[in-house]
């Protein structure tokens, strides 16, 4: 899609601002949800500390469900603005007094409509969702990382790029003249650039811890980061790329993979100890399921044939 230059005259620069005012009325929800969208694209540009990269995780949590209901108010205002006796109530609304939609049910409902491919990224939103969780619910020490909130970002930072290009971009251009996207234009063009600088910074860490990977016998997901970066076959286990320590692979490890396993782990038949990760992908296989034992370093002959 073409892009216009902002304009640098001062005559331009009012143009520019009656623009976004104008655009501020119109899409609230688009104006708003961009606003957050650039603000965390370029704080995890930067180098947050852990007591500030809370803020760029939950401006860009809401941003997403922002923008999401914002293509929807695009196609019908009752599919987010309904009271809660269901009628449509402009005071109400105005007042706040509507019901909400989260950032799965507005991802559920903008997939009808959208262009953009939301389903295929279900995974990602959930997983950053998650992210939202624990940086609100964790202690320092248990906090993510933010190579692993980058990682985690950047999928949901793609996401909204291409919803903006794809679906508000193409609604503006038939709903108003097309001088009123150009306000749109220009935040798109500044969220790229930090998203750029986002996804350097995941091929960076990628490409450092490359060398050790490569020398792994079996390299398992980090439920964190979501990286093939935890290598299998040593007493501790952690991921290279986010830094996430599991502990030992004979107590731990295995139950800290997959937390939602009922009882412990599985003992491994040749080195005794509690540390078989079941039903997990591995780098080399990573659309199958196999156990794993962490401790040994190795796939399980029956599980892999």
């Amino acid at each position: 899609m073409e892009e216009i230059d902002c304009p640098s005259d001062a005559d331009a620069d009012a143009t520019a601002e009656e623009e976004a005012l104008y655009f501020n009325r119109r899409h609230p929800l688009v104006a708003n949800g961009l606003r957050m969208l650039e603000r965390a694209a370029t704080a995890l540009a930067e180098e947050p500390d852990r007591y500030e990269v809370i803020y760029p995780v939950l401006h860009l949590h809401t941003a997403t469900e922002a923008l999401l209901r914002g293509r929807l108010a695009m196609h019908w205002a009752g599919d987010i603005w309904p009271a809660a006796n269901g009628d449509l109530d402009s005071n109400r609304r105005a007042r706040g007094e509507y019901e909400g939609l989260g950032l799965h049910e507005a991802a559920d409902l903008a997939a009808r409509w959208c262009d953009t491919d939301i389903a295929a990224a279900r995974a990602d939103l959930l997983a950053f969702a998650y992210v939202r969780n624990r940086v609100l619910l964790s202690s320092d020490r248990d906090s993510d990382s933010l190579a692993a909130i980058r990682c985690r970002a950047l999928p949901v930072l793609d996401l909204m790029l291409a919803l903006v290009e794809t679906d508000v971009l193409g609604q503006l251009t038939e709903d108003v003249a097309d001088q009123y996207a150009r306000a749109v234009r220009r935040s798109l063009r500044r969220v790229r650039a930090a998203t750029a600088r986002v996804r350097e910074a995941v091929e960076e860490r990628r490409r450092a811890v490359a060398p050790q990977l490569a020398h792994a016998k079996v390299v398992v997901p980090c439920p964190y980061c979501g990286e093939f970066a935890v290598p299998a076959g040593d007493y501790t286990v952690e991921c290279l790329l986010c830094g996430r320590d599991f502990g030992s692979s004979a107590h731990h490890a295995a139950a800290d993979l997959a937390p939602l396993a009922v009882d412990e782990p599985e003992r491994c038949p040749d080195c005794g100890y509690h540390s078989i990760l079941n039903n997990t992908p591995t780098a080399a296989r990573p659309d199958a399921e196999v156990d794993v034992c962490l401790y040994d370093g190795r796939v399980m002959r029956a599980e892999a044939e």
